[in-house]
Order: C-alpha cells, then structure tokens, then sequence
C-alpha cells in the first residue's frame, strides 16, 4: 500500500454517503492529538508492540502504515479488528494520529440476529403449516365419526349420556402438539447477538482508543 493509501484511508472524518453509513457497521475511524514535540516516526514507533503479534502483517512509512491480521491470538490487544490503516496528518492544532480500523467479528455480530430472526419465523412459518395439516386430519375424522357416535350398550341401559362430538379446544390443543419446532432458541440467540454488537461497537473503540493513548503517552 503507498503512502497515499495509508494516510486517505485514516485520514480523519470525510463527508457522510450511503456507503460510509454502510461501512460504519464494522469500521472504526478516531483521532487522537499528539505530543508537538513528537514526530510522527517516533509516535508510529510508540505504537509499534501493537502491531508485533503472531498473525499480523504491516506496511509502513514514515508518516502512516496498515496492518492485516491472519488467525489473531485471543491476547492479541487489537484481535477484534482485523484490519486497518493508522497515519499521523496536520491539524490545525499540530500533528494529529488518525486511524481507521475493519472488525469482521462486529459485522458477523450485526448480521447473525437476521440470521436467526430468520430461522425463527421459518419455525413458526412450518409450525403453523402442521398444525393447519393436523386440524385438516382432524377434521376429516370428525366427518366420519359425525354420522355414528357409538355408545357401548351397557352403557346405554344404565342410562349414560351419548357421546359428545370433540370440541375445538381440545383440536387447537391436538394442533399445538404438532407444532413441534419453537421459534424460542432462534429469537433468543437474536438477542444475545444484538447485545455483543452494541457492546461491541461502542466498548471497542474505547479500548482502542486508550490503549493507543497509553502507548502514546510513554516517554
């Protein structure tokens, strides 16, 4: 990657499209203001034991690099965000550290709850199918038992009531015994999903942000 590519991919905030609104569903962008007296060699230099995990590759110059993860350890700081690009540009306060991290963890993690939404209304779309086939078998051997209720005669000459036709309680209950699959798991595991992307999406670029200042800060 030239250095051109480096600092317009960390560059700091660009006007707002559909494609940027898109994207800031698994991309990171901040900014941190460093040190006057620090160059940007040496506050890249700061940040460098991020970068020198198993897995990791970078590509560097004097004023920016980008890295790209490969099978990151579980203590690797940056784990979460698989790629991205840092570089140090002028402000109009002096250098500024711009960075513009990728996690593909977050938008599995944004697109798992469709996922399961999704199977949990095909649970219910083949669960109202059966029980629409059950009530269809019910009703057809309500139609041949309606023409003869068959009372044992024992019964009869001791003066036991007739027979009663089964009510439709008791079919909607034979019904729901089809339905054998539960939307539940799906909605539940939607949840717990939605939950580890907002978590995610707002608790990660803190921790970034100051492991990033830490380092910065280091003399």
């Amino acid at each position: 990657m030239t250095a051109a590519a480096l600092w317009t991919e960390a560059a700091g905030p660009r006007p707002l499209n559909l494609r940027r609104l898109v994207e800031r569903i698994w991309t990171v962008r901040g900014s941190l203001p460093l040190d006057p007296a620090l160059a940007p060699e040496a506050a890249l230099a700061r940040l460098d034991p991020l970068f020198q995990e198993y897995g990791t590759t970078v590509t560097r110059d004097q004023r920016g690099l980008a890295y790209d993860k490969k099978d990151p350890g579980a203590q690797d700081p940056l784990a979460t965000f698989d790629s991205g690009s840092l570089a140090v540009v002028e402000g109009g306060e002096g250098a500024v550290l711009t960075w513009r991290l990728v996690s593909k963890s977050l938008l599995a993690c944004f697109f798992a709850p469709l996922l399961f939404l999704a199977f949990a209304q095909t649970a219910v779309f083949i669960g109202d199918h059966l029980a629409a086939s059950a009530d269809a078998k019910a009703d057809k051997k309500d139609e041949k038992k309606e023409s003869v209720l068959y009372q044992n005669p024992l019964d009869k000459a001791l003066g036991a009531p007739a027979p009663e036709k089964p009510k439709d309680d008791d079919k909607k209950k034979d019904a729901k015994k089809e339905r054998k699959l539960s939307p539940t798991p799906g909605y539940v595991f939607a949840g717990i999903f939605a939950v580890l992307y907002i978590v995610g999406r707002v608790l990660e670029p803190m921790l970034v942000r100051r492991r990033f200042r830490r380092l910065l800060e280091q003399g």
